[in-house]
This record gives C-alpha cells, structure tokens and sequence, in this order.
C-alpha cells in the first residue's frame, strides 16, 4: 500500500524519493547509483526533471523523472566523457528509453511498469554486446578486454599478488574450460556482476548440469525437471548479493533433505534412491566454488557465475532472467490476440494480463499442460526474432566511435593469440 505523501517534503524531495523508488530494481541487478548530492534550492519549479547516474562495468545510465510528463527517461549521460582505459564508458541502450507511467496511478504501479520496462531494455540482466558486421574481427580482443577489466582486475584486487591467470588455472582445466563457454558466448556477455544472472548459474552449476542430477533424470519427465530448476533457482536466489555469495545459505538451500518443488513434492521422493548420490554430487560442486570464491575473491566469482548464468542454453534464458519475464508477457498477450491460449486460462484467471503476471512470476504452480505450453510459446517468441534476424535477448551494438577506436589499436589483420 502507498504511503501518503509528505507535505512537509518540496516538490524536488518528493521527485527525488519517488525516483529512487522507481530505479530500486537496477541497484537489486548490480547497477550502483552515483555519488550525487542532491541540494533544496529556492525557485526550482515543481515540474522539474529529477535526475540520477547508475554505472555497472563499462556502462553507464541517466534516469530521470519527469513529472510534467509523467515519464521516466533513461539517457546516455557519457557524452564527452574522458577515460583512461581501453574501454570506453558506454550506454547500454542503443537509444535512449523513455517509459510512459501516466496510466498508473500509484506509486506501486509504477514501479512495477519501471521495473518491466527495464526488464524487456535488458538492464537487469547482464549487459550484452552486439557488434557491427564488419566490426566481427573485434571480437576476440574485445572478449579479453572485458576479461582483462572485470575479472582479472577483481581477482588482482583480492590476491594482491598480480597472478590471476596462474590462480585460475589452478582449479582446473575442467573448470577454465565450462567457465571460459561464457565468453565464447554470441552475443558478447559482459561479466557483470548481476546477482539474479549469479543465482541462475549457480543452480545450473551446482545443480543441473555438474551434479549427477542428470544420471537420474530418468526417474522425471521434463516437466518436472523444469520445476526442479526453477525451486533450485529460487532456493538460491535470498543468498546471492552484490557483495558475494553466502555459500553456506547455499548449500543448505540446496541439500535441505526435505526440499520440495512448488506444488508441495519432495525431491527425495522423486529421485528416491537416486537422491543420495544427488546430494553428495551438489556439495561438490559447492566445495569447488567455495574455492573459487576464496581464491579468486567474492566478486570474481560472483561475475563468473553471472557470466555462466546468462549464456548457458538451458539456463540463459530461464525463469528469473529480464529475457525470460519480458518473452513470457509477450508470448501470452500475442496468444490472447490471436485466441491461442490453452482452455483452462479462462477457467482459472480473469484475464490474460492476470495469467501472464502468474506465467511470468510463477511458472512452476501451473498444471503440467499449461507449463508445457507456456514452454512451446515462449520458445517460438525467440524463434520469432531469430528468424527476423534479431537478437534473441536484448543486447547494444557497438557504437561507430568505439568502433574504430578499437581498430586503432586492434587491426584486422593483427590476429591476437592471447587468451584468458
């Protein structure tokens, strides 16, 4: 419920509360507000914009409110900027995105229509990095300057000892080589440190894909699997922060031995004898990031495993992930238009928005038909902008500028043959 205005607050107190309420979901997905002092100044209007600078990696928003218009702008503010590394600082938007909440009359509402419009802009995911056609040979240096910036820069940070390279290969050459499948990734992930994006690749880490869960998944139809790694995602997702992960939450998330899927099913009884060797398999893999995670530093690994968790196929685009919600919300509403929708729709919810808010939110409390379907529709939504030759998730091009400054220092024919 919304909180009755202060009248004891100006009308720039008020835009500046307001604002912060509407960017609460870009700091949750790793994005860190700038240091801006905000000042009472007499003969301000009570109309003015209200403004406020976020930066995650290399890239860098302006969010501003406009209450005259009721809008929401988000900008580039990096025009002009200087910088001293080889990257330059960046916006992650290939326009500017403004966002019309004049239709929502609380604060609650738009809030929610802010966070689903930053969610389908790709912000509360990892930033993704498309590139010019005739800029392709860039994308090996470009990999390795993200590499070079974001995690062995952390990593020198924590060990203090200028050896990051040596470190990593250290855990293993299994683990460079599943690791290093993020950066061969199409388009370019940037290693963000987005804790939604860490949580989802620590469930398809710990659980899908290097525990033994797979050598039983014959007990469980796809369905149920599906379940399974949405509850895994979701057990995880309370102890990922933007200062690291809590191991220890984690791995009592995920072996509690009565866990239980979302329609009150213990997984225990699912995997029956096979859950033991299930279990043991998840503390593994755990052991091993918490060894990534003292090695390499909290924030490294956090960055690995957003990585991890935004190209992984069974995983990148899964539920928690911006991409998912946003292709969720679209495939319902072009299926309600078109009178596509499964039968039981109608019976259970009052309209398509209510279903897609449910679809979007909680998939696994669906019957098994409505899952599968809603799986076949969100799947042919991507299949829809791949086959008009867009990108899948939401990703920037590369700006001409940076473009060519990159081929300065990079020439066509200058092959690297460096690696992570």
């Amino acid at each position: 419920m919304d909180s009755a205005p202060d009248s004891t607050l100006s009308p720039q107190a008020l835009g500046t509360r307001l604002l912060k309420r509407l960017t609460t979901p870009l700091r949750l997905a790793g994005w860190s507000e700038g240091e801006e002092e905000w000042y009472e100044e007499e003969g301000i209007p009570a109309d003015a914009a209200t403004s406020m600078e976020f930066s995650r990696s290399n890239f860098h928003l302006q969010i501003s409110w406009c209450p005259a218009s009721c809008r929401l702008v988000v900008d580039d503010p990096t025009e002009g900027w200087d910088w001293d590394g080889i990257l330059p600082p960046l916006f992650p938007l290939d326009e500017p995105l403004s966002i019309d909440l004049s239709t929502h009359s609380t604060q609650a509402a738009k809030a929610e229509a802010a966070r689903r419009a930053f969610a389908a802009a790709g912000l509360l995911d990892a930033t993704r990095i498309h590139l010019p056609q005739d800029a392709m040979a860039l994308h090996h240096n470009l990999v390795l300057l993200l590499w070079a910036d974001h995690i062995h820069e952390p990593i020198d940070r924590h060990r203090r000892d200028n050896d990051g390279r040596t470190a990593i290969e250290a855990l293993g050459e299994e683990f460079s080589w599943r690791i290093g499948s993020g950066l061969r990734a199409y388009p370019v992930i940037v290693p963000d440190a987005v804790p939604t994006a860490a949580a989802r690749g620590i469930a398809e880490w710990c659980w899908r894909r290097e525990s033994d869960v797979e050598e039983w998944h014959f007990k469980i139809d796809d369905i149920t699997m599906a379940r399974a790694n949405i509850a895994a995602t979701r057990a995880v997702l309370p102890h990922v922060h933007p200062e690291g992960v809590d191991w220890p939450a984690v791995r009592l998330a995920l072996t509690v031995p009565s866990r239980r899927l979302a329609n009150g099913q213990a997984l225990q009884d699912i995997f029956e004898e096979g859950w033991a060797p299930i279990l043991a398999s998840i503390h593994r893999e755990i052991d091993l990031w918490q060894r990534v995670d003292e090695s390499l530093g909290p924030e490294a690994a956090l960055r690995l495993l957003s990585m991890h968790g935004s190209h992984t196929e069974s995983i990148g685009e899964w539920w928690g992930s911006g991409w998912y919600e946003t292709m969720v919300r679209r495939a319902v509403l072009r299926a309600a238009s078109d009178g596509d929708l499964p039968t039981v729709v109608p019976i259970v919810f009052p309209d398509a928005e209510r279903f897609a808010e449910a679809a979007a939110g909680h998939p696994d409390l669906l019957d098994d038909d409505t899952l599968s379907w809603l799986t076949r529709a969100v799947f042919e939504e991507g299949s829809l902008l791949r086959s008009a030759r867009l990108p899948s998730t939401a990703a920037v091009t590369l700006p001409d500028w940076a473009v060519q400054d990159l081929f300065s220092l990079f020439p066509p024919d200058d092959e690297a043959t460096d690696t992570p």
